[in-house]
């Protein structure tokens, strides 16, 4: 019967495993002097070495022949416990043995002394899985287990472990291979296998292997199936890359505020009976990536993509600022949580396509910023084409086509509030460390301090009257009681004194002459009789 790579290739020695030598290096050192422990936890994602090292480890104690903390792997013990036909050593999956009856017949067999080998090594997989009960029971062996008794724990999530379990173990955090590191071993086993193997397609493996060697070489193992060598062609057709021509598409018309292209794209892969969750997943993951390439300067080591595409991804970040990219993540997200509690799925993620689209729809801090960073490209835009604002702020005809005229952002209260009154008095002076209490919002409130930029501030008895040169600021601080607890905090902190707040009303200039009276001025000069 043929034996999956993975399962033919499983290290069974500590030199063996590559990527954890901080962890296989101490473990051999311990066997070697006879300063192992009663109880560890070995922690990590998947498919990273946690339970090969263990029953590396479990080898290692017991075997007669040990050499500088190795196993021989010839001894009977060895040979035992690599076929598992050692009952002295138990490997027990804790999502199916979970049970506080499953520790408790653990319990009563670890009292018995090995009937082969030194040491009685107990191997827990997915140990985060045990019941609360059932943790409680393995602690209490835990905390005074026989000479004979080895408890090794493996889990992913080590979180979800009591504390009363940790302070008992030694933790060991295994880390996610590099890509390199994983190239190299699926080369490795393409030589013994006779497997023809591009450099590109085996690096591309150890990128979408996500730092797990078995998944690595479960990926060669679908691969080798192919005619002749392994591309990386090859491997993006195995491992579901090709077809994702709907992604940059739906970027694509994302970048140009196409929502009628953006739903028709939609409309024809539900037709296609395509998992909706699944395509808004790998949507956010694609716009990672250009989170990725437009924060670093070389992303193609972290991003996983094909040669290929990362011209298109680099393209595609380039057409979308920061803001918009974390605004868009972060409704992906959120439509995703939804969709796992709704049964309208496609109606979940077309609202939060639109909602991408049109950003003025939300008022979240990230929408705000995205539809300012849209605004100052627009009129980078604008100065680049020669279109610049006159003397006197406002734009000659000439240079803009004339637009509708749009209603102000900021309407006054009905009814004055402590934050905001609807008049202020007379005698403002400016307000001196407003530059040091944005400062302060800088370090610790970077959303709210970019709505204040190019603000000033006036100090008028107990408040301080803040003139935002962004309309939207006002409607923001009226609405949002946490942001104005934000910036009084800022004030009191620069001042040690408590102020309130409020919109600062520039006064009205009243003309020097009577418009009515120069009218009838220039009338009777023109000789036209008045009534």
């Amino acid at each position: 019967m043929y034996q999956a790579l993975y399962r033919k290739y499983r290290p069974r020695f500590f030199r063996d495993v590559a990527g954890q030598e901080h962890i296989t290096s101490v473990l051999s050192k311990e066997v070697a002097e006879g300063t192992f422990g009663h109880a560890y936890i070995f922690t990590g994602s998947r498919g990273i070495g946690k339970t090969t090292c263990a029953k590396i480890l479990a080898k290692a104690v017991n075997c007669p022949n040990e050499k500088d903390g190795e196993p021989c792997g010839e001894c009977p013990v060895c040979t035992g416990i690599d076929d598992g036909s050692l009952l002295d050593v138990t490997e027990m999956d804790a999502a199916s043995n979970r049970n506080i009856d499953d520790i408790r017949d653990l319990r009563s067999e670890a009292n018995f002394t090995p009937a082969v080998a030194k040491y009685r090594v107990y191997i827990i997989d997915e140990a985060h899985m045990l019941t609360k009960e059932a943790a409680n029971a393995l602690l209490k062996i835990m905390e005074e287990p026989p000479e004979h008794v080895i408890f090794i724990l493996a889990t992913t999530e080590v979180h979800k472990l009591p504390a009363t379990i940790l302070s008992r173990c030694m933790r060991f955090d295994f880390r996610r291979m590099p890509p390199e590191v994983i190239a190299e071993r699926v080369k490795y086993v393409c030589r013994r296998e006779q497997i023809e193997i591009e450099d590109e397609a085996a690096l591309l493996i150890g990128k979408l292997a996500d730092g797990g060697m078995r998944d690595a070489l479960s990926l060669l193992d679908i691969c080798r199936s192919a005619d002749g060598a392994v591309t990386p062609d090859t491997v993006s057709r195995c491992a579901g890359l090709a077809g994702r021509e709907y992604l940059f598409e739906l970027t694509d018309r994302i970048a140009e505020r196409d929502m009628p292209g953006i739903l028709s794209c939609v409309d024809k892969l539900y037709a296609g009976s395509a998992d909706i969750s699944r395509i808004c997943d790998e949507l956010i993951n694609h716009f990672r990536n250009l989170m990725l390439i437009s924060c670093m300067k070389d992303a193609s080591a972290v991003v996983k993509a094909l040669p290929g595409e990362m011209l298109r991804l680099e393209k595609q970040a380039k057409a979308l600022s920061q803001p918009e990219i974390f605004y868009d993540i972060s409704v992906l997200q959120d439509a995703l949580v939804k969709m796992s509690k709704s049964a309208a799925k496609r109606l979940e993620f077309e609202l939060a396509l639109v909602k991408i689209c049109t950003p003025a729809l939300s008022q979240s801090p990230e929408a705000l910023i995205a539809r300012i960073e849209r605004l100052e490209q627009e009129i980078k835009l604008l100065k680049a084409r020669g279109v610049a604002p006159a003397a006197d702020g406002a734009q000659t005809v000439a240079e803009v086509p004339a637009q509708p005229e749009q209603k102000p952002v900021f309407t006054a209260p009905a009814q004055p509030s402590a934050d905001a009154p609807a008049e202020t008095s007379t005698g403002e002076k400016p307000f001196d460390e407003w530059e040091s209490v944005l400062d302060v919002l800088q370090r610790k409130k970077p959303m709210l301090f970019a709505l204040l930029t190019g603000s000033k501030a006036y100090l008028s008895g107990g408040r301080v009257l803040i003139d935002a040169p962004n309309e939207t600021f006002i409607t923001f601080m009226q609405k949002n009681s946490d942001m104005r607890e934000d910036i009084k905090n800022a004030i009191t902190e620069v001042c040690g004194q408590r102020f309130g707040i409020g919109p600062y009303k520039k006064p009205e200039t009243k003309p020097e002459t009577d418009p009515l009276a120069e009218l009838e001025k220039r009338a009777r000069d023109a000789g036209i009789e008045l009534i």
